[in-house]
């Protein structure tokens, strides 16, 4: 399990001191739809404990801190997104761990069914859950997306089984695309223990952890259940994503990482084509 960081400032006790799994939100400013966030932490039918990390301190944050009964953990090291997420990964204390994006929304029993997998006696070497989900867009759900497609073909795999440990079969899921949708993941931190986001990306943070992971002794579980809704609204990473060209020489990099150049170049050119076609829509439905 990870250690606890001990130069972090904490701002309110958490609201349980016994649970199995925590909800760590690495806020970053101040995101309208925080609050959004928090109170579908609050309304799952297994209770969480729930830590804000923030970078960003703010009295926004720390009234809704204050609102909600939530401790507050300041990391006073300024990094991008994988610093955050490795703060926040160390600030958890409970076996089981969910980096829960601060716009998005989790539904009731997304804590409850990641449990109950997780739990399973033939299920002890779990080093992650995850879940189907669907796009939050305009305020409203959007039932099905190019994106969401593509992710459950390359999931294949998981009709047949749930749950695998095969160190090819869990690569061969990331190999094509990032498949697994980050903010879904719980991890089980006895398993995953002192793991670290690499600071070598900026916008593949997730699909480069997820492909070390593979290499770990223990198996992925995917619950092919919608369980959380992904916001996407003009400032959100997704769309902020789209616009940055820089995002186009990592997608490269990590190809390349996998596959060889030749493979890596006839892959980008239908990552390119696909990733055009999904931006084309979600910017005509902003």
């Amino acid at each position: 399990m990870p250690e606890r960081n001990d130069a972090s400032t904490s701002s309110q006790t958490p609201e349980r001191d016994d649970p199995m799994h925590s909800f760590i939100i690495p806020a970053y400013n101040d995101s309208r739809f925080l609050e959004d966030c928090i109170r579908s932490l609050k309304q799952q039918t297994v209770p969480s404990a729930i830590i804000i990390t923030t970078s960003t301190p703010s009295d926004f944050i720390t009234a809704l801190a204050r609102k909600y009964n939530i401790e507050i953990k300041t990391n006073e090291s300024k990094g991008g997104i994988a610093m955050d997420w490795n703060f926040a990964y160390r600030a958890c204390k409970t076996k089981y761990l969910t980096l829960a994006h601060q716009d998005d929304v989790y539904l009731p029993e997304y804590t409850e069914r990641c449990l109950y997998q997780a739990e399973k006696e033939t299920n002890s070497d779990t080093l992650i859950v995850f879940t189907d989900y669907s796009e939050l867009l305009t305020g409203k759900e959007k039932k099905t997306s190019l994106i969401v497609m593509v992710k459950k073909l390359l999931l294949f795999v998981f009709r047949i089984r749930n749950n695998y440990k095969n160190k090819f079969i869990k690569r061969s899921i990331v190999s094509f695309g990032n498949s697994i949708s980050c903010p879904t993941v719980m991890f089980n931190t006895e398993n995953t223990g002192s793991f670290e986001f690499s600071d070598k990306y900026r916008y593949n943070v997730d699909w480069e952890a997820w492909l070390r992971m593979a290499r770990m002794e223990g198996r992925f579980i995917y619950i092919n259940r919608k369980l959380m809704l992904h916001r996407i609204h003009s400032e959100s990473e997704t769309i902020l994503q789209i616009k940055d060209n820089n995002r186009i020489i990592e997608e490269e990099m990590m190809f390349t990482l996998i596959w060889n150049k030749t493979n890596a170049r006839l892959l980008m050119k239908l990552y390119r084509f696909g990733s055009k076609l999904n931006a084309k829509t979600l910017y005509k439905a902003l």
